[in-house]
This record gives C-alpha cells, structure tokens and sequence, in this order.
C-alpha cells in the first residue's frame, strides 16, 4: 500500500535548484504551498492559522503534525486502490511531497448522513443516516464563497468537460466508498466529506487534504452527539482527540 521513494526529474527550465527550492507559491489559512526542484512537484506544509496561535498556542506545533500525519495515512490507503491522487510521500512530521495541479475551482460533498446545511434544507433530522450517498458540488472561485452549481453550469461556464465532471463523480463515489469502510472496522462513522480535484498531466488527480478539517468524523463507539463530535476540528481538546483518530485509523484490524 505505501509508496516506494521514486526517482524523479530535476527541472532544467534555465532555472538553478537553489533559485527554485522553498519558494512560497501559496499561503492558504492552514496549508502553505512551497517549490522544489523537482518537475512537477510541490511541498505541502500544514501549520496553524494566527487566531489559532493566539488561542491555541500549545498546539500549533503538533496539531500541523497530526493532520499530515492523518491525511498522508488515508492518501495512502487510497493509492491501494488505485486512486490517483497529488500525494507522493511524507518528507516530515508538518510537510509532505505532492504533484502541482491545475486545481478545478469544484467542491465535492459527500455525505452518508443529513447533517449541516443539507438536513436544514430538506428538513430531515440531524445526523439521520442516508439510504445513498448523496453527492452536491460547489463553485469556489466567486466573491460569495461556495455556492451550489450544477453540471450545466460547469458545462456552460468551461470548468469541465462532461466526461471530466462523470470521471470526478466516479472518484468522489469510489473514495467515499473505500474511506467509510475502513470507517466502519475502525467504529467511526464518515459523516460527510469535502474533495477538491486538480489536473495533471490531462488526467484528473484528488488533491488538497484529508483530514478533520475536510473529513466530518463521528466516533461510533460512544453514545450522545457531544461524544461523537470529538474529532472536531473545533473541539478544545482537538490535539488529543486527533491524536487518537490517527492511532485508530491506522490499526491492524
């Protein structure tokens, strides 16, 4: 299931590793997106945002830790089953190595239960188990945040190619699929799921994260919503609750 170290290609471009490498290219809330000298190829760093450090500062060097730590481990199992995604390997405790898409400005939800703003709007109770997944996508690139869009809007507004929108919902179905069985054998629940996909090499790859912050996880083993809600990314004691969400997804069952 784990990645092999690869060998890969240093970028001749006209440009030396020393004027390439540890560039910032993006700086996000959480993640910051740095060069390397290696074609194709980019640094993704998890650290803490500065409201966090403010409030949080006892964590804001382990917390970056275990979410790369959770989101390497589950990118990971997904490439035992054949799914292409950005993630190459980890290279430390807050960093890992990950090819540079063209990222679709598309947010994929899946949810298995009625949760958030999809029970409130169809009035279903929350956290209701849903008899199919259900799948809804967002545009992200507007002024107002995500807003919901379909299929003919990404068609009309040249964000995807009708068989790039069937192959991201295949994606999104399958990862849903694998991520909330290993759930099950580990007693949590996958209460939804947020993806993002990019482009490379013409092909569609998943990117981004995925961790708490993008992956709402319930702990199945315990009893009342405050108890299942403990893999928040909210929750006081994230760190501890992260730590232990890394320990059981990663057990031999």
């Amino acid at each position: 299931m784990k990645q092999q170290p690869v060998s890969l290609p240093v970028e001749t471009a006209g440009h030396s590793a020393q004027s390439t490498k540890n560039q910032l290219i993006v700086e996000g809330k959480q993640k910051n997106f740095y060069s390397t000298d290696q074609q194709g190829l980019i640094i993704q760093r998890f650290r803490v945002n500065g409201a966090d450090e403010v409030k949080k500062r006892s964590r804001k060097v382990s917390l970056p830790a275990l979410k790369n730590n959770i989101s390497a481990y589950l990118f990971e199992y997904l490439d035992g089953y054949h799914i292409p995604t950005h993630f190459i390997r980890k290279v430390s405790e807050t960093e890992s190595l990950v090819r540079k898409l063209e990222m679709i400005p598309l947010v994929v939800k899946v949810y298995n239960y009625a949760t958030g703003p999809l029970a409130r709007r169809f009035g279903k109770k929350e956290g209701t188990p849903l008899e199919f997944p259900i799948i809804e996508h967002y545009y992200t690139a507007g002024a107002q945040g995500l807003s919901w869009i379909n299929e003919y809007h990404l068609y009309s507004f040249g964000i995807l190619t009708p068989d790039e929108f069937r192959q991201i919902n295949r994606l999104s179905t399958k990862i849903n699929a694998v991520l909330r069985s290993l759930c099950d054998r580990r007693k949590l629940g996958l209460v939804d799921i947020q993806l993002e996909f990019g482009r490379y090499n013409n092909q569609i790859y998943l990117g981004d994260e995925l961790s708490p912050a993008v992956c709402h996880f319930w702990d199945a083993a315990t009893e009342g919503r405050s108890q299942r809600e403990r893999f928040s990314p909210d929750a006081e004691n994230a760190e501890e609750a992260y730590a232990e969400l890394l320990e059981r997804l990663s057990m031999r069952a």
